[in-house]
């Protein structure tokens, strides 16, 4: 299955061994990659200068009188202002920085079609190269744009991937935060619907911790579970003995009054009130 090309990352630590990867030949290594269209200008003048007398990029021409060429053109210098006035400032720097550039931009300006220019160096590792379609020598129509980090080639992601991405993102991190909230709801017929705090949540551990001792004690009349070590056995002291053989008895019918009678009738007024009310 083709992988699409905003999800590929390519490089050729090959062809960087061999001619190096610098400013300068650095559209030659885009070219290597599959991002590069074959049937782009930049290939059809590379075409042209290898099986003709072209010139070579980066080579100083000879110049004639008054700074032109022995053919009467401009030299390969940014002397005149306005040639390259339509540009950026980035694209005007590189092109000043780097003759062989502006001789391919001259190139290209004569030709329509598909092309691809350096648009920014930062160097030593960071180029950025923009695909364009030319309409006129001064007019060109923005296409796609290209990364080189290092060795690696990238192509950068349309406007429409950024925001779903973007949007996608921000839907599951709504989706958990409102799955985060519904836990927290806590519903009780005496005050009706209420959000848990830290404080409540500690009093549930402590209520639970509480309700499972009481579970582990065992009943009168039943002999203790020896299995479960000293914990489980009944404490025989005489205080004990005196408090069990008192009118205060915690054990009635067989059962134990984990909640007081009056705690009990505080509760059902509380509960007949509906009125949230702090029992002391």
């Amino acid at each position: 299955m083709d992988i699409p090309l905003d999800e590929l990352q390519w490089k050729s630590p090959e062809w960087i061994q061999a001619f190096g990867l610098r400013t300068d030949n650095v559209l030659d290594y885009f070219s290597e990659s599959p991002f590069f269209d074959k049937t782009s200008n930049n290939h059809v003048i590379k075409m042209q200068r290898q099986f003709s007398q072209l010139p070579v990029d980066g080579m100083p021409q000879p110049q004639g009188p008054g700074g032109t060429a022995p053919d009467g053109s401009k030299s390969a210098t940014l002397g005149d202002s306005q040639e390259f006035s339509h540009l950026d400032p980035l694209r005007r720097e590189v092109l000043g920085k780097y003759p062989l550039y502006m001789t391919m931009e001259r190139e290209l300006c004569k030709l329509r079609g598909v092309e691809y220019v350096l648009a920014c160096v930062r160097e030593p590792d960071f180029w950025v190269v923009k695909k364009q379609r030319r309409l006129s020598p001064r007019r060109t129509e923005p296409m796609q744009d290209y990364y080189i980090i290092g060795a690696n080639v990238y192509q950068s992601p349309s406007m429409f991937k950024i925001l779903q991405n973007r949007m996608m993102s921000a839907s599951y991190h709504l989706s958990n935060t409102l799955n985060d909230l519904q836990k927290l709801v806590h519903f009780q017929p005496s005050q009706g619907v209420q959000f848990k705090t830290q404080s409540t949540a500690t009093d549930g551990a402590v209520q639970g911790a509480t309700q499972g001792a009481a579970t582990t004690t065992p009943m009168p009349g039943t002999a203790p579970n020896t299995a479960l070590g000293p914990l489980s056995a009944v404490p025989t002291t005489a205080a004990g003995s005196a408090q069990t053989a008192g009118n205060t008895s915690p054990y009635e019918n067989g059962t134990r009054e984990l909640i007081s009678k009056e705690m009990m009738d505080k509760l059902m007024a509380t509960s007949i009130r509906s009125q949230p009310e702090c029992i002391q």
